[in-house]
């Protein structure tokens, strides 16, 4: 029997759903699909995240400490190349797909022009910035620099499309594929006598390997290999090029751009304020701390198309959407605590004295990003990216001041500053959530 499509309109924008009942939401069965494939989604992400874990473990072995701090420290800088060399455009493209799939293959060449473009004009000159932060030296610089370049790869994948059109299975693949290729290269430098080249050349490898993969699997894709005219009934042309313009990008990217200073601002202030040993200090737990987080954005990259379709008003499907991350963030917590002195000396051996106990004191952190993970992502989602930029801003700035008042307390203020963010953020966010229609124009 064929299937009747209906179109449906959110504000102004249509999706077309197929008619009648959908076994994968209902009941039991439904429960256990959904949960089967937020598993094998989660499955992939994760050993990309304990990929990159490994790659630090290992770098503490075989560099000598500090450059095995300047693998640490890259991570770091690589969220803000990362970050400002997307500015929002994977988003947009998201929920532009995720609305009308129709789109696919225009809102992907228009999305790979633009994130080639911010990449160079953005992306690499603020890592770089950040990264001359972060060292003391010249030579320390060039070499952060070196390994920030093996990530330009992945503004070539094409991940986001794949998460838009649904295809989270075909999206584990390419990132379970990307962790392989780290811990195969992560093997061999236990073997052979390495230096920080070779650990720029696994980042690139590993990050090549994922972008092809992505490119393949799209290819393969109807909605993006089908061309589909707008005059077919039930179908509706967008303007791809005037929806991803820059223009109507410069909310999205601010808030994109504030949320990796976000994450990384405590690590630049101790830079700044503290001295590379101390930033080196609280970076190195910090970024196991800070792979736990990416655990929550597995679920709000899944849950992405599903915001993205959420109307204005439907307070009781976010609360059930928060009540997931809630769960998450608070057994995360629990178990990171309780396995620090675990974790730590596993990855890091004796190079970082004192990480165990600087990573208890951010386990409880790992639930409140989880939390304005979800919020977070229910606002880009909905395209209200000013009010997801004010929010962040005010997180920075609470960290800023709680930093300045306790400097003098040394890593006891970076943590402190930490928890500040989170709190103020989480407050503002909550508030453009509960009251969308007295902030409708952010």
């Amino acid at each position: 029997m064929k299937k009747v499509f209906q179109e449906q309109r959110i504000g102004s924008w249509p999706i077309r759903n197929g008619g009648g009942s959908n076994c994968e939401d209902c009941g039991v069965f439904g429960l256990l699909t959904r949960g089967l494939k937020i598993a094998r989604f989660a499955a992939g992400d994760l050993l990309w995240k304990v990929a990159n874990v490994v790659v630090l473990a290992v770098a503490a072995r075989v560099l000598p400490q500090e450059q095995a701090g300047l693998v640490v420290l890259s991570q770091t800088a690589s969220m803000i190349l990362l970050s400002l060399g997307d500015l929002g455009f994977r988003a947009s493209g998201i929920r532009l797909i995720s609305l009308a799939q129709n789109n696919a293959r225009e809102v992907v060449r228009v999305v790979m022009v633009r994130r080639a473009l911010s990449v160079l004009i953005a992306g690499l000159p603020g890592a770089l910035v950040c990264s001359a932060l972060l060292v003391d030296d010249i030579s320390a610089f060039f070499s952060l620099a070196l390994l920030l370049i093996a990530y330009l790869p992945y503004f070539f994948s094409m991940d986001w499309g794949l998460l838009a059109l649904g295809q989270t299975g075909q999206v584990a693949i390419a990132r379970g594929a990307y962790g392989l290729v780290l811990i195969a290269f992560a093997a061999l430098a236990l073997v052979f006598d390495v230096n920080l080249t070779y650990f720029a050349f696994m980042v690139l490898s590993g990050y090549g390997v994922f972008a092809f993969i992505c490119w393949y699997f799209l290819k393969k894709h109807t909605a993006y290999s089908v061309s589909i005219d707008g005059k077919h009934e039930g179908v509706t042309k967008l303007n791809v090029g005037a929806e991803l313009a820059w223009t109507a990008s410069i909310a999205l990217a601010s808030s994109f751009a504030i949320n990796t200073i976000f994450h990384s601002l405590e690590i630049l202030l101790a830079g700044a304020f503290l001295g590379e040993n101390e930033s080196a200090l609280f970076a190195a737990p910090f970024r196991l701390v800070f792979s736990i987080y990416a655990v929550g954005w597995i679920l709000t990259q899944y849950f992405s198309p599903h915001f993205a379709r959420l109307l204005n008003g439907e307070l009781k499907s976010k609360l059930r959407f928060f009540v997931v991350f809630f769960f998450y963030g608070t057994i995360a917590s629990v178990a990171t605590f309780l396995l620090a002195p675990w974790l730590t000396t596993i990855v890091y051996g004796d190079a970082f004295p004192n990480a165990a106990v600087v990573m208890q004191w951010l386990a409880p952190t790992i639930l409140l990003d989880s939390l304005v993970a979800c919020q977070g992502t229910l606002l880009v989602m909905h395209n209200r990216g000013l009010a997801s930029a004010f929010s962040l801003g005010a997180g920075c700035l609470a960290s800023l001041v709680v930093f300045l008042m306790f400097r003098e307390q040394g890593i006891v203020a970076v943590v402190a500053a930490k928890y500040a963010a989170y709190i103020a953020l989480f407050s503002m966010q909550t508030s453009y959530i509960l009251r969308p229609q007295v902030r409708a124009s952010v």
